[in-house]
């Protein structure tokens, strides 16, 4: 767990807020190439990557960069999202919650027989047929469905929630496994400002806004869902991965909050998450802002979260 100091962050910003940005991307652009790299000397043992994290930890990105890492190293890839893996939560045997309704979060809506053949096939060097799933009418799209089978020298990255889940990794123990954190707090000398959880709910209300055009509002009500999700079916995992990458930058808070404020301030005083909304803006006045102008296009930041 990483510690930021509201102290240190201040004079870091107040002496040359690009700079900083700079020095914060450039630690998680070296832990990508030293994640990479450590992957690539896997390849004898399995071409499989399996990379998992919690919403809001920077997942799509990353695993897009560890790619690319991998290329310039002259190892083809290939990108699958375990999203294409879930089932349509009508159906009977689908998981669900204590009040009866269908589990979104657990793995067992994924088709864990299907996932688990593919990853078996894709080591021996055979041939799959990797699905689409249709989020809107939550059935497989047979038309978008592609073949996959992998060169000697190539290596596949499987990305998801779930990925670290033992129902499908424990048959494939050389597969090499990130885990993607974003886990930073804000303190003040001894005293905790924001926890990372919170970090990561601004994460994501700022996403939803941007790519999603989903309101704060709703991204607050399904909050609560993903926690307990997390708790539950990814946390208990990250410890088996051979490497745990952490995304957390020491200047997101100055550069998402002034996006996220004004939708944060029209919420109803009931809206869920207040008491986390409140604390993130009162951690944000104590922060010096940094105009978002200054995050490069080539940031975590900017390509995952920001416009």
């Amino acid at each position: 767990m990483k510690r930021f100091q509201l102290h240190a962050l201040n004079d870091d910003i107040r002496s040359d807020p690009a700079d900083f940005i700079a020095r914060c991307d450039g630690r998680y652009d070296r832990m990508v190439v030293e994640t990479a790299q450590a992957a690539a000397k896997n390849i004898k043992n399995s071409p499989i990557i399996l990379l998992a994290g919690p919403s809001g930890s920077g997942k799509t990105t990353t695993a897009t960069r560890i790619r690319q890492e991998l290329e310039r190293h002259g190892i083809g890839t290939h990108a699958v999202s375990l999203d294409d893996y879930y089932r349509n939560p009508l159906a009977p045997d689908y998981p669900k919650t204590e009040d009866g309704e269908p589990d979104l979060e657990s793995p067992l809506g994924l088709d864990i027989p299907l996932l688990e053949q593919h990853l078996t096939d894709l080591a021996a060097g055979r041939e799959i047929t990797v699905p689409h799933f249709d989020f809107k009418t939550h059935t497989r799209d047979e038309s978008k469905a592609w073949q996959l089978q992998l060169q000697p020298d190539e290596m596949v990255v499987f990305e998801g929630l779930h990925a670290l889940n033992p129902l499908f990794t424990e048959r494939h123990p050389h597969a090499f496994r990130i885990a993607i954190s974003a886990a930073s707090d804000l303190y003040d000398g001894d005293t905790l400002l924001l926890h990372h959880d919170q970090f990561r709910l601004l994460r994501r209300s700022v996403r939803d806004l941007y790519h999603r055009n989903a309101p704060a509002l709703e991204t607050l009500s399904l909050w609560g869902n993903v926690g307990r999700g997390e708790r539950l079916y990814i946390n208990p995992y990250r410890d088996q991965a051979n490497v745990v990458l952490n995304t957390s930058l020491g200047y997101e808070l100055s550069v998402l909050y002034p996006i996220a404020a004004p939708y944060y301030a029209a919420l109803p005083a009931d809206a869920p998450e207040m008491e986390s909304v409140k604390a993130i803006a009162r951690a944000a006045q104590l922060v010096e802002p940094i105009d978002g102008g200054l995050v490069p296009q080539s940031s975590l930041m900017r390509q995952e979260f920001m416009q």
